[in-house]
This record gives C-alpha cells, sequence and structure tokens, in this order.
C-alpha cells in the first residue's frame, strides 16, 4: 500500500455529518431539486430504500423532531443548500421549520419504499406550480448524485473522480490484514492531522449528551473503560436524539464515527499513549471498519455499528496497547464471533446500548486474548484468517440481507402503528 493511497482512503472514509446519514441523504437530493425549480412547489415524491427508510423511521432530526421521510425532504427543499450536501440540513431557522411543516401539512410530499433497488437509494421527483420537473437520484453512495433530469433532459453532474475504493491501487478484496498494519506505521502525525478535527466534532457532541445525563460515570476516578463508554454512548444518544450538532462520521455512518475514534481518543487521554500511535489507532480502526463493511455491505441487515465499528475500535485499542499482528487478528475473530448476530433495528436513541454492549464484550475480548487464548480454526463462521472470516461474514450477509431488512421494517411499521 503506497502512502498516498492510503491517505486518500482514510480521507475518503470521515467525512461530517448532521444527524443520521440518511436524513442528510435525502435532504441533499430534496434540496438540489430544489436549486432547479423557481416557483413555488405543488409535488413532491420522494423514493427511498428499506435500507434509508429503516434508518430514519425513529431517529430525531435536529431542530424538526422526528418527522419521516417525507419531513426530511421537505426540509431539504425549504432549506435549498445542496452544496452543504449531507450538512444540509445544519442551521436551519425557525422560518425554515414553519415552511417545511405548511408543506407537510398541505400534504405535497408523499414517499414510497422500493423493493429493488440499491441499499443507499433515493430519488426525488419534485414538480412545481408552472409544470416543471426536476428529477435527483443518489445512489451506492450517501453524497453521490447519480443524474439530475429538468423536464425530462439530462443535466450534466460533474461527479468526483471515480476511484476504486478511494485510490485505484487499493482494492478491499487484496488488502491483507497485514497491508492494513504495515501501511499505518508509514503515517507520521502530520499526516493524520485531520482526525484531530473528528475528535473534537465528535467530543462536542458527547458533552451535549453529558449534560441531558444519558449516561452517567460512577466516579471520575474509575477506570478507562467506563470513561469510554460514556463518552461514546453519551454522544450516540444525543445525536439520534436530534441534537443540532454534526458529528465526524466513519464510512458514510455518524454512529460508526464515534465509536470508530472516540475510544482511542478517551485511550489515550487516560493511559498517556503517545498522541502518534492514537492517531495511527484511530486509522486502523477505521481502515478494519472499511474491510468489514466493504464485505457485509454499506447499509446491511446487520448493526454496522456493532459488527464493523465496535470490532474496528477494539483493534485500535489493542493497537494502542501494544499487541501484535497475530493478536490484532485474533481479536478481529473474538469479536465477530460476538457480534455476527447483531441485527440493525433502524437508527433510534437505542443505538447507544447496542454500543455499549459491544464495548464491554470487547473489552473482555482484549483480557482473552492476553491471556493467549485463540478461537480453533473453522468454530462456525470463524476462520483463523481474520479477514477471511470477514469474507464468510460478507457471504452470510448478503445472503439475508433483503429477507431480514423487510421482516424488520414490518415489525417497524407494526410497532409505529400499535
Amino acid at each position: 500500500m503506497k502512502k498516498q493511497s492510503l491517505l486518500n482512503l482514510l480521507n475518503s472514509l470521515v467525512t461530517p455529518a448532521f444527524g443520521c446519514t440518511e436524513i442528510g441523504c435525502i435532504a441533499y437530493a430534496s434540496s438540489t431539486a430544489a436549486e432547479y425549480l423557481s416557483n413555488d412547489l405543488k409535488e413532491m415524491l420522494v423514493y427511498v430504500s428499506p435500507f434509508i427508510y429503516r434508518n430514519v423511521a425513529n431517529v430525531g432530526v435536529p431542530e424538526l423532531g422526528k418527522v419521516g421521510v417525507d419531513g426530511i425532504a421537505a426540509a431539504g427543499y425549504v432549506v435549498k443548500k445542496p452544496e452543504k450536501k449531507l450538512m444540509v440540513l445544519n442551521g436551519i431557522t425557525k422560518s425554515q421549520i414553519q415552511q417545511t411543516h405548511k408543506l407537510l401539512k398541505n400534504e405535497l410530499v408523499k414517499f414510497f419504499i422500493l423493493k429493488k433497488c440499491d441499499p443507499v437509494y433515493t430519488k426525488v421527483i419534485a414538480k412545481d406550480i408552472k409544470g416543471n420537473i426536476c428529477e435527483v437520484l443518489i445512489e451506492q453512495k450517501h453524497d453521490t448524485i447519480q443524474h439530475i433530469k429538468l423536464n425530462d433532459c439530462k443535466i450534466f453532474v460533474e461527479k468526483p473522480a471515480v476511484i476504486k475504493d478511494a485510490d485505484e491501487t487499493i482494492n478491499v478484496k487484496d488488502v491483507s490484514l497485514t497491508d492494513i498494519y504495515n501501511g499505518i506505521q508509514m503515517l507520521n502525525r502530520k499526516d493524520l492531522h485531520f482526525f484531530i478535527r473528528g475528535i473534537n466534532m465528535n467530543e462536542d457532541i458527547a458533552k451535549v449528551g453529558d449534560q441531558k445525563h444519558y449516561f452517567k460515570l460512577k466516579n471520575k476516578k474509575t477506570n478507562w473503560r467506563e470513561h469510554i463508554l460514556f463518552h461514546v454512548c453519551n454522544a450516540i444518544s444525543a445525536r439520534m436524539d436530534g441534537c443540532p450538532l454534526p458529528v465526524m462520521s466513519s464510512n458514510d455512518s455518524g454512529d460508526h464515527g464515534i465509536t470508530v475514534n472516540l475510544p482511542q481518543y478517551v485511550y489515550h487521554l487516560q493511559k498517556h499513549t503517545q498522541p502518534i500511535v492514537m492517531l495511527r489507532a484511530i486509522a486502523l480502526a477505521n481502515l478494519i471498519t472499511w474491510k468489514i463493511k466493504k464485505n457485509i455491505g454499506s447499509l446491511s441487515a446487520y448493526c454496522g455499528s456493532v459488527v464493523a465499528a465496535a470490532t474496528g475500535t477494539i483493534v485500535g485499542i489493542g493497537y494502542q496497547r501494544n499487541y501484535t499482528l497475530k493478536q490484532i487478528n485474533d481479536l478481529i475473530n473474538y469479536c465477530l464471533c460476538s457480534y455476527s448476530g447483531s441485527l440493525c433495528d433502524g437508527a433510534k436513541l437505542s443505538c447507544s446500548w447496542k454500543v455499549e454492549s459491544a464495548l464491554i464484550i470487547g473489552f473482555k475480548v482484549l483480557k482473552l486474548v492476553e491471556s493467549k487464548q485463540c478461537l480453533p480454526n473453522g468454530e462456525g463462521t470463524v476462520n483463523k484468517d481474520a479477514f477471511q472470516t470477514i469474507k464468510l461474514l460478507g457471504m452470510l450477509s448478503q445472503k439475508i440481507m433483503n429477507i431480514t431488512n423487510s421482516k424488520v421494517i414490518d415489525i417497524i411499521n407494526f410497532n409505529r402503528t400499535n
């Protein structure tokens, strides 16, 4: 792995997000449509994948509360700031909120769930009172517009350079654990300084969670594990509750970003590790999360914050504890053995409880590995090569993804109406 290729990849994995990433995706699409229509809205149809719907059904939208797909699309249309991409709703005003509720009251926005489409899929078709129609399609990545059509005429969309997994020289299928482990050793503090911004953003939202007392410390002198849970659970809870602060995401998810980045920083503060070790640990945690997410899918029936991000962050802590490559391999296997049954049932306040449980298990895994225990080869879905375990998990995810997710959505809708 060339140094610049690795840095390109890491930079592509961490981006600011305002509210749940799927919120940003819907708002970005509708806001883009608004840019091309200069008259009052007559009607807006919003088509989303079951996975997008699942993650916005019960999540709080900053400043708006729980408004669902139609409310998010309406807000994006009113704000009309597509240049902000996933941060479209950041800074929405009271006047704009009133306009949003007016669109909803007049039932101008309707949404539909498509069964056969990419997991990351949002299409907005907006029509103004003069009869002009604008269609915007986002697919595959939350912030990548595939096309814009105005009155059936396709408008040129300048997409970012098409890069295979952030750089043509890096293919996720070919990357081994050794490649990643050796690759981060090349990176210095200057290379990884961009992570500091993410730490600061995620710490700020954790402070809001602390003020609302989502998670309490027993006392300030408690161990580093409790401090990690305190920061991560408060940050995720505040975000899921609709806190109007952005976070630094990882692999297209704000909760992933909190789960991956904050524990490394907190561990560094508690155990006084070297700053470069902490920064490399963040890089490693993001890369392990990337490897898992690329196998199970960007949006999956699995809980990515548990299966991918919690695994990544436990590996990062292991790195800060000076684990060998063999120990890191065993860490991944133990985590995936424990986490692979965790399903995603949408973005909501209880996401913090899932991550809390995963981290507590992860802390125990660290002790197991340090006692030189490891799982035998062929133990269920576990292979002696952790990256082979990830591949096998991905095969399972692809098989169960659509059926399981469909049933999860049925349950979510049942609970919302009963």
